[in-house]
């Protein structure tokens, strides 16, 4: 049994609106549509109502103030009830509230999808960070365990250079006498002016061989690794001097640390 042997015209506007019937069914539908103006306007407030139901699709995400429109329409419009003419068949409302229920529920859906999207980006942000701050730290533990490993070798010698000052800066420089290498570590140092630097320079057969240009970090401490000591001659000490930044052939300022190699 089709539509139109079980409702009457005015049953068919929500079906004809939303492309529901079939093709005779929506002739003769139409046929009345033609003289009825009461069903053109309740066809158009269903088809605005399935636009609306559209633009809650969850790839864009619906209007911010797209709920507060349709319920807008509800309180605005007066729904009448659709009758039939004859006697024997109740009033029953019309889908338009229904439909609007559909809609708000669609809204409520791409809402939540757009806010679980967000979490997620959030999340995702968080881990790469957290990720490239773990990669940073392995590569710290990396490079302090080369440091400790290179200290640890055999013929490496301690020897370290000293100040006086408050509180008392100094430099621990970490000899390798097998292959001329030294590793330096400051602490305590002071600020350098801007445009200069702390230099190092080796003490051998008695004349300074300049050596190597570094800056504290703001906490004091400094660390220089593959630093290429003389190899020929009798390196006696090594001194500290505050140099232009791109370091000088011969020491300008005041020693500031200095301190006695040990013997072989």
């Amino acid at each position: 049994m089709n539509h139109s042997e079980q409702e009457s015209p005015e049953d068919l506007v929500a079906a004809y609106a939303l492309g529901a019937l079939g093709p005779e069914e929506a002739r003769a539908f139409e046929a009345f549509l033609a003289h009825s103006p009461e069903a053109q306007r309740q066809v158009g407030e269903y088809r605005d109502v399935a636009a609306l139901l559209a633009l809650a699709g969850p790839e864009t995400g619906p209007s911010p103030d797209l709920h507060d429109r349709v319920l807008e329409r509800i309180r605005s419009q007066k729904v009448e009830p659709l009758t039939v003419p004859t006697p024997s068949r109740s009033a029953r409302p019309a889908p338009w509230l229904a439909l609007a229920a559909s809609l708000l529920a669609a809204v409520g859906l791409g809402a939540n999808l757009v806010s679980t999207r967000g979490r997620l980006a959030a999340v995702e942000t968080e881990l790469a960070a957290r990720g490239q701050a773990l990669a940073e730290t392995q590569q710290q533990l990396s490079a302090r365990e080369a440091t400790l490993n290179s200290i640890l070798e055999p013929g490496v010698q301690l020897f370290q250079l000293t100040s006086t000052g408050d509180p008392d800066p100094g430099i621990q420089l970490f000899w390798d006498r097998q292959r001329h290498k030294a590793i330096l570590h400051g602490f305590r140092l002071k600020p350098v002016p801007a445009g200069q630097a702390y230099q190092l320079w080796f003490i051998k057969d008695g004349k300074p061989v300049p050596s190597v240009t570094f800056k504290p970090e703001s906490s004091g401490h400094a660390k220089v690794e593959q630093i290429q000591v003389p190899a020929d001659g009798d390196v006696s000490a090594a001194a500290v001097t505050v140099e232009p930044e791109s370091g000088s052939a011969q020491p300008t300022s005041a020693i500031v640390l200095v301190g006695a190699t040990p013997k072989s």
